[in-house]
């Protein structure tokens, strides 16, 4: 459908490019390799002709007619049946460019079934190992037997603690001075 179509959008001078190629598996189908974009095609990408010159049918018309054979441009893979296999071309790539973990311990998770899976591959098949293999699975088991530690950490959130009541507060008041006293005049010094 038009979804899995790839093709610029155009508004005015501004190019954006519908790239569904990179996300075919929200439409149910198989996950190709996505193409990149030439760098030719990336020049008017975030342009808009308002402001400036107003001919931008002319200088668009490289994109414009990508657009209007839009049909021609549907990316056609396989409907998507179960889940992708590890060593998928796509998930190969993916690996290999992309920022896989966003949280320690899903980089845990990640590092461990990864290291499962290349001693599975290292050792299938095979009824002997070279000195080389051997390390290498030693490498990795090592590196599994971290992933292992690290997830046995506390990673629990614990409910807040009230805080401990404040201590009393000591003030060293000094007394309050005596009461001003008014000095009575003497007994005829003439002062009323």
């Amino acid at each position: 459908g038009q979804w899995c179509t790839r093709v610029p959008l155009i508004c005015f001078g501004t190019v954006e490019w519908h790239l569904s190629d990179r996300c075919l598996r929200q439409f149910g189908r198989e996950q190709c390799i996505p193409l990149e974009v030439p760098e030719s095609q990336r020049a008017f990408h975030g342009r808009d002709g308002r402001q400036g010159t107003r001919d931008w049918p002319t200088k668009l018309k490289e994109f414009i007619a990508i657009w209007e054979n839009r049909q021609l441009q549907d990316i056609v893979t396989p409907n998507q049946v179960g889940r992708m296999g590890y060593h998928d071309p796509y998930l190969d790539r993916y690996r290999q460019t992309s920022v896989r973990y966003m949280t320690p311990e899903g980089a845990a998770d990640g590092a461990l079934a990864d290291g499962v899976e290349r001693i599975k591959d290292i050792t299938t098949g095979r009824n002997e190992l070279g000195n080389e293999d051997v390390g290498f699975i030693r490498r990795i088991a090592n590196s599994l037997l971290g992933c292992i530690r690290a997830q046995g950490r506390d990673h629990r959130r614990y409910p807040p603690r009230a805080a401990p009541p404040p201590p009393p507060v000591q003030l060293d008041v000094p007394a309050p001075p005596p009461p001003y006293e008014r000095k009575k005049p003497k007994k005829g010094s003439g002062k009323a």
